[in-house]
């Protein structure tokens, strides 16, 4: 499954901005307990679901793409969770 990373790699047509180290884009901070941040991460795939009933809906192809992107963050954070607790 693929893994919630944002890569800042310089490109031909912005060379100086890139960082070349992947970050995770949701990730649980240190200290929150991990039923909260299991709810939390519970209300983003419910706004996922939406995002992506409502381009369905309209068919908005935008926005079916950014509901798939949100799931898959979504799915990552909640792998990073269970990952720490074992």
């Amino acid at each position: 499954m693929p893994q919630a990373t944002l890569t800042n790699s310089p490109s031909s047509s912005n060379p100086g901005h890139g960082h070349g180290t992947p970050k995770r884009l949701f990730t649980a901070t240190p200290g929150i307990p991990v039923n909260k941040a299991k709810d939390q991460a519970s209300k983003l795939m419910d706004c996922a679901r939406y995002l992506n009933h409502t381009g369905v809906i309209l068919g908005d192809h935008q926005m079916v793409a950014a509901a798939h992107h949100v799931d898959t963050m979504v799915r990552a954070l909640l792998e990073q969770l269970e990952d720490d607790l074992l």
